[in-house]
């Protein structure tokens, strides 16, 4: 089936008013933010930053500063939200408040979490608010779960069960929201593919989706699939399980090492990331990097930090003076963003014989 939520390439094609004033070199406000709300989280995955003690701390945003952030965020022009990482952010007290608060100002919001805390109060107005839920479960039975997620494996029935109250919720009330698991593919959940696409089917999520390791410092190191050409096979069985309900999605492009096309990272302006900490920064790959902060929205408002100086001040030191080819991590998440905008600064001869 096709992927029709486009996982592996770019949507900036539907936003071409925003797209035309970057072009003019006007100030532009962001299309979408991945953000963390915390930086704790309850699980030791073998892929995850977070899977090392002493890269996590117990700082969170705290949820006025964050609802007054969303509020900024949709007067500013901003389309959606994901609340993706730092940590778990089901661990922050106020996650229910803040997703609900952010799509009534208009936003689409939606949140990746490992499914172990989920609350049923408030549960289906939460789930009315998203526009997806996505659960980080990279394994197809508890005793993988245990040994790639790093918590006992009773822990997996409990997950289960949270996705199977969310499906049923959905159906009950015929709720928009997508549901989704993903599986982050490392060395040791490589015998998992097809049995999770078969879980996915059978807890009647919306789609699976098969996801490339993305390496941070020393964590990932040796987890990674490097070569998936020898998972061809095993990967379209999985994919022969998904049906017009259901899809099976493999990022095989982003798995793939690609030579960067373009010279200069244009992406951030788009798409800048925020840590659990609230600290505002160009992208993921330069967290912790004094060169690159650019402010913290638990201290000022998320419209001053836009369009202060320091913003534009750190987003032309990315597109003028940093080497994508060698400052840049590999499976950049404004990778296919930078292409397309590579591609409208640097056109083709003879532009006119479409």
């Amino acid at each position: 089936m096709d992927d029709s939520y486009k996982m592996s390439g770019h949507k900036l094609l539907w936003h071409l008013d925003r797209v035309h004033d970057w072009a003019e070199g006007k100030q532009i406000a962001p299309l979408y933010l991945d953000m963390g709300i915390t930086q704790s989280c309850n699980v030791a995955c073998k892929y995850c930053y977070y899977a090392t003690p002493e890269n996590r701390t117990d700082k969170i945003i705290p949820t006025p500063a964050l609802i007054r952030f969303l509020g900024d965020c949709a007067d500013m022009g901003v389309k959606a939200i994901g609340f993706l990482g730092d940590g778990e952010p089901m661990l922050h007290p106020g996650v229910y408040e803040a997703v609900t608060a952010g799509a009534d100002c208009g936003l689409d919001m939606a949140i990746s979490t490992n499914g172990v805390v989920m609350k049923e109060e408030g549960l289906l107005e939460f789930l009315r608010a998203l526009t997806w839920i996505r659960f980080n479960i990279s394994a197809a039975d508890a005793s993988k779960y245990e040994q790639i997620m790093g918590v006992p494996p009773s822990v997996f029935d409990k997950v289960v069960a949270h996705i199977k109250a969310c499906v049923e919720l959905k159906k009950r009330f015929k709720l928009e929201v997508t549901i989704g698991m993903q599986m982050v593919l490392i060395a040791d959940c490589v015998d998992q593919i097809v049995d999770y696409a078969r879980l996915g089917k059978e807890l009647g999520v919306d789609y699976v989706v098969i996801k490339q390791c993305s390496e941070s410092g020393e964590v990932g190191r040796g987890n990674a699939v490097t070569d998936i050409a020898p998972l061809e096979e095993v990967m379209q069985k999985a994919e022969s399980l998904a049906n017009e309900n259901y899809r099976v999605i493999i990022k095989r492009r982003k798995m793939e090492y690609n030579q960067r096309t373009y010279d200069h990272c244009y992406g951030c302006e788009f798409l800048p990331q925020i840590n659990g900490a609230g600290e505002v920064y160009c992208c993921g790959n330069f967290f912790g990097n004094p060169e690159f902060y650019i402010g913290n929205l638990c201290e000022e408002s998320f419209r001053d930090i836009v369009f202060g100086e320091r913003y534009r001040q750190v987003m032309d030191q990315v597109k003028q003076q940093v080497d994508v080819q060698t400052m840049c991590g590999e499976k950049c998440r404004q990778n296919e963003i930078n292409e397309f905008l590579w591609s409208l600064k640097n056109p083709p001869d003879h532009l006119n014989f479409i």
